[in-house]
């Protein structure tokens, strides 16, 4: 009886291959989303505005961030791998709230267009003994817009990391040592995305704000039950599968 309790176990909270899936696919979607964000801005004709406070002239350029803001990527990926170790019903909700926070963002993008330009703010400056680091983020700008930055607030990397975290917060289902290392991660993509500049302050503020409350609407009214007809499409495919 021990042995059939701790192998139902494993299987309860075990990892779902439709959680693969299910997270490239959002990937792919909220990127579109998110380059899309700045052509609309574009086609509705409104003129992007610099986001900058004075605090951001007291935070230096650290290149060595630019490792965590690369990794973000990755963790992004990991996250709905984590969070479907949970209940469906969580899992649901989780991805509701990506969902809706990733159309929010786009839609600040989009009618309240932000822009950085990187000359202006001495991005371009190669150090006298320039480290691998510091190339590697003077490259990371040339596949982000190069000179002009735009789609800064709210910060996508701040939007997504902050939801990672909240996925798996307080979820007994999660390893402590995966929720302490997915609080440490998100608070260094943060930090990331300032030093190494490709935000400013108020982006992150914005992306954490704009997160927290897409999760707790979706946590709070359930609007993961969006995702009810596709779960009954799924479940009635893989009945008439012999």
């Amino acid at each position: 009886m021990t042995e059939m309790r701790g192998r139902n176990g494993q299987e309860k909270y075990r990892i779902k291959g439709y959680a693969i899936w299910i997270g490239i696919a959002y990937l792919i979607l909220q990127h579109a989303l998110y380059l899309a964000g700045h052509y609309l801005a574009l086609w509705f004709g409104f003129t992007p505005f610099l986001p900058k406070i004075a605090l951001d002239d007291r935070i230096p350029i650290v290149s060595a961030f630019i490792i965590p803001y690369i990794w973000s990527y990755a963790y992004w990926a990991m996250a709905p791998m984590a969070v479907s170790r949970c209940e469906k019903g969580h899992f649901a909700d989780y991805m509701a709230a990506n969902l809706v926070a990733c159309l929010a963002g786009v839609l600040v993008l989009a009618f309240f267009p932000t822009y950085m330009d990187r000359v202006a703010e001495g991005l371009y400056v190669v150090p006298a003994n320039p480290t691998l680091l510091d190339r590697l983020r003077i490259f990371w700008y040339s596949l982000d817009g190069s000179e002009t930055a735009y789609n800064l607030l709210p910060s996508f990397h701040c939007i997504n990391s902050t939801l990672c975290y909240l996925g798996v917060a307080r979820r007994r289902e999660i390893p402590v040592w995966f929720r302490v290392y997915s609080l440490v991660t998100t608070v260094l993509i943060y930090a990331s995305t300032v030093y190494v500049k490709q935000h400013y302050f108020l982006d992150i503020v914005t992306g954490a704000a704009l997160a927290g409350a897409a999760y707790f609407l979706c946590k709070r009214f359930h609007w993961g039950r969006m995702f009810a007809p596709v779960e009954r499409l799924w479940a009635g495919r893989k009945a008439k599968t012999p």
